[in-house]
This record gives structure tokens, C-alpha cells and sequence, in this order.
């Protein structure tokens, strides 16, 4: 007899919008509330009530509340977040921070390229590309300059059916950014149990390169 109800600050869903509408007319049908544009600026935990920017109060039975995204307090006390004082603007080629030498940011505290994702496979990307140039710059050597990196990032929306996204980007050196490659990557066409099992295998994989 519950109800999910998602309150989100976008216009819109961010990522694989056709295929997560699919899934919850499928699988959820009258279980998930969808309402864009709820920006949540207070939380009475007494009552469990939301209170959003324009909209009106919502008490909920159990309230899971993420607040606002941003690098953590040691990026933004110590002035590295210089993208509206909450990312870290960094060179792609070193991941070397631009307000501090000798100070590399990965992973969801920067400031992301156009096209980028904040998913755990990027943040592995990151940690290469990283790592690799701190190794040039240490033997005082130039660092590679053209990074490319791979995405993919897997959604259950049941407890076996999956759906995917995934993606391509290289560095370009004109703009000193990452651009996706025209024509790389994509989405599923659908959900499937398939996906699934591609997905444990990437988990298996990114823990076992991560964690090592």
C-alpha cells in the first residue's frame, strides 16, 4: 500500500529517461511518483515534512534526503572548489587542480567536462589518467596528451533486469577539455536479465581494478 515519491531539482531525468519511464509503467506502475523541478530547502525531522522552493509541504512516511551536491568541506575550505565554490576546476590532461599545483582532484569533486558523467567507471578513468601523469611529472617528463576514457553505467530496475549507458571521451586540445567521440557509445534498447549479468561482471571487474 506504499507509494515511492521522487522529488528532483532538475527539469527532468538526467539519464536514460526513456528507459526508466519504461521500467516503472512495467514493473511500478502506480508505486513511483515522479515530480521534477522540487528543490527541497528544509527538512522538519520531528514531522518528517519536505519543504520545497516553490512547492508545497510534503510529509512523507520515511524521508530519504540527498542533500545538495558538492566537493567535499576539504575542497571548499581550502579553495579548490572554484566552479560556483562547489567543484574543483581541473587540467584533464593531470587532474591537477587549477587553483593549487601539485594538487590533483578525481572524481565526483570536479568540475566535469560537457558530456561527462559522475559514475563510478569515469572516477576509475580519472584515477588512470591520473596516476599516469603524476609518474611523467615526477620523472620530468611530459604527461600523455591525449587521455581517452571509457564509461558505462548500469541501472538495475528490477532485481535482474538491467539497462545501460555508456560513452566515450577524448581530450582536445583546442578547447583543453574532454569531448565525446561523435558516435560512441549509446543506451539499451531495453531492460533484460542479459544486462544483468553484464552488470555483476563489470561490479566484479571495476571493485577488483579499483581495490586492488
Amino acid at each position: 500500500k506504499s507509494k515511492v515519491v521522487i522529488f528532483d531539482a532538475n527539469d527532468d531525468i538526467q539519464s536514460k529517461k526513456g528507459l526508466f519511464v519504461k521500467a516503472w509503467k512495467e514493473h511500478y506502475d502506480g508505486m513511483i511518483d515522479y515530480r521534477p523541478k522540487h528543490r527541497v530547502t528544509d527538512v522538519d525531522a520531528a514531522s518528517n515534512t519536505l519543504k520545497f522552493e516553490f512547492n508545497e509541504d510534503f510529509k512523507a512516511a520515511v524521508a530519504n534526503v540527498v542533500p545538495a551536491m558538492r566537493a567535499g568541506d576539504i575542497a571548499v575550505k581550502t579553495g579548490l572548489a572554484t566552479a560556483n565554490n562547489r567543484w574543483c576546476e581541473v587540467d584533464f590532461l593531470t587532474f591537477e587542480s587549477k587553483a593549487a599545483k601539485n594538487i590533483h582532484v578525481l572524481g565526483d569533486s570536479i568540475q566535469i567536462a560537457p558530456g561527462m558523467p559522475k559514475s563510478g567507471h569515469m572516477a576509475n578513468q580519472h584515477g588512470k589518467v591520473c596516476a599516469a601523469a603524476v609518474v611523467s611529472l615526477l620523472a620530468g617528463k611530459q604527461p600523455p596528451q591525449l587521455p581517452i576514457y571509457a564509461n558505462t553505467c548500469y541501472s538495475f530496475v528490477t532485481d535482474e533486469d538491467v539497462v545501460h549507458v555508456a560513452s566515450v571521451h577524448r581530450y582536445d586540445a583546442e578547447k583543453k577539455t574532454m569531448l565525446t567521440v561523435p558516435g560512441s557509445g549509446g543506451v539499451s534498447s531495453a531492460a533484460s536479465e542479459l544486462e544483468g549479468r553484464y552488470a555483476h561482471a563489470w561490479a566484479r571487474n571495476i571493485w577488483a581494478d579499483t581495490l586492488a
